[in-house]
């Protein structure tokens, strides 16, 4: 599993908060930033976020370890240096320089047979710097078949005042050591450290099926299948880029960039959400908890991986302050036969179209 398999709650009050903004013309879309705004402060400027590494005992009884022997030769500052070669560059990128996280040596935890991760993890946030907000935590042993790669957290309570460290937020990363084996050698894979990191800033899981043997079902967002541009290309070591809705999450768009459709529908000529800049989402309400997010991505960049551009449409649901999983609407998984020019997609009482230069029209349907 990356990340928790339950939605991301996103409530309380917040002295050191971002705001996101968009035009408030729909209930259910101003809900839903209000709901996300308290958290924007996580994903925006210079993080510090301390490095640690949890040394598990040969005889250790936790079930995630399973028994497994190795134990890789890990230590903080090493892998402070892996990280921000490729996890800051992956995020300042994503997040066109309004995000960078700064990846610094913590220290080494000795875990004790009948510990788990947390209690690794609650060392960590205890030992770190006051100024750190947030930390990764690695463990030197890998975890047995059929459990999760990591977790994480974007806060657990949000914290009532400046400077929103660690001590504070309980922010974090765990993740087990398969991603550091040596059989990597020097360039491991980043992906799922990027997915928990994502975690880490608020963002919630999308094409994810938790009845699905492999429940991460989406090529298209960090959020989802991770390993997805390895899988088409085994020298690609980072993760999809992400959806327009975690943007939104991390306060990277603003009111230019979404249009909310009036009742009655509309036309827009979409930018890639990806960009920086240009109307890059359309909302369409669809009922009091949920509406539809239509955005161009492009097979470039972090999404080389993708067969072709196109339109994206996904479901976006709340339950109450909660953004459940965000579903995609278009295609089967991996969902990467995006929308062309000329296609139509009738779903949850709007049809949408899409024309020439990625102009996308919309039309209310009892469909």
């Amino acid at each position: 599993m990356r990340g928790r398999w339950l939605g991301v709650v996103l409530t309380g009050v917040v002295a050191c908060s971002g705001t996101t903004t968009a035009t408030p013309s729909d209930p259910t879309f101003d809900s839903f930033l209000v709901a996300v705004a308290p958290g924007a402060w996580r994903a925006n400027g210079e993080e510090r976020i301390e490095v640690w590494v949890c040394h598990v005992p040969p005889d250790t009884t936790a079930g995630v370890y399973g028994g497994l022997p190795l134990r890789l030769a890990l230590t903080p500052a090493e892998l402070a240096t892996v990280l921000a070669g490729g996890v800051a560059a992956y995020f300042e990128t994503v997040s066109h320089g309004q995000y960078s996280p700064r990846f610094v040596a913590g220290g080494e935890v000795q875990m004790t047979e009948a510990d788990e991760p947390q209690a690794c993890i609650d060392e960590a946030i205890s030992g770190a710097a006051t100024h750190t907000r947030a930390v990764i935590v690695v463990a030197d042993a890998e975890h047995a078949a059929g459990q999760p790669g990591g977790f994480s957290s974007g806060g657990d309570p949000f914290p009532a005042d400046p400077p929103c460290g660690v001590a504070q937020s309980r922010r974090f990363v765990y993740i087990g050591a398969s991603d550091f084996h040596p059989d990597w050698g020097a360039d491991p894979p980043l992906d799922l450290v990027e997915h928990e990191l994502g975690h880490a800033l608020g963002w919630v899981h999308s094409g994810f099926d938790a009845t699905a043997t492999i429940p991460y079902l989406s090529a298209l967002d960090v959020m989802s299948n991770s390993a997805a541009p390895r899988e088409i290309d085994p020298e690609r070591r980072d993760a999809p880029d992400t959806l327009a809705v975690q943007r939104l999450i991390a306060g990277w768009l603003t009111a230019a960039d979404v249009l909310v459709a009036p009742p009655g529908g509309g036309s827009a000529t979409l930018q890639p959400s990806t960009g920086s800049e240009g109307l890059r989402l359309l909302v369409l309400p669809v009922d009091a908890v949920s509406f539809l997010a239509v955005e161009v991505l492009t097979a470039d960049g972090f999404n080389a991986h993708l067969p072709a551009d196109g339109v994206a449409v996904h479901r976006v649901t709340l339950d109450g302050s909660t953004v459940l999983p965000i579903e995609p609407l278009a295609g089967s998984p991996p969902f990467t036969d995006l929308l062309q020019p000329g296609e139509l997609l009738v779903s949850h009482g709007w049809s949408i179209t899409v024309g020439d230069g990625w102009r996308v029209s919309a039309e209310p349907t009892s469909a």
